[in-house]
């Protein structure tokens, strides 16, 4: 079953979806973009963190994302196919609330705009 994870995103001042994916807005006027991909068991998250060009400019890139991942439980960082650095979560569908789902936009949103901040200084993605 494919959840239809917009209607969660209804009433949220802080979550709004458009086309793929949403977008979640941090008290401080940040932002980040979240791409959804529904499967028919779960719900993949996925944001950037840094754009091929800007990864190829940091200097040990990867193992600055592998550190993050020893810290972190629920957002895993890494190089996608396209050379992106970027965040992701895979939520399980069965028994998903409204708040369960909100609860791990913001997480992945909050993990891949700190993770950006550091790296790159800027609010881009």
């Amino acid at each position: 079953m494919v959840t239809e994870w917009r209607r969660f995103c209804e009433g949220s001042m802080d979550v709004k979806p458009g086309g793929d994916g949403l977008t979640v807005t941090f008290k401080n006027g940040r932002q980040h973009r979240i791409e959804v991909s529904p499967r028919p068991d779960l719900i993949e998250l996925t944001g950037i963190v840094a754009r091929a060009s800007v990864v190829s400019s940091i200097e040990d890139v990867a193992l600055a994302a592998w550190k993050r991942n020893r810290a972190t439980s629920i957002v895993g960082f890494r190089i996608d196919k396209r050379g992106r650095l970027v965040g992701e979560a895979w939520v399980p569908n069965a028994g998903l609330t409204k708040d369960e789902f909100l609860f791990y936009v913001r997480g992945v949103g909050a993990a891949c705009d700190l993770f950006e901040f550091q790296l790159t200084g800027k609010d881009r993605e």
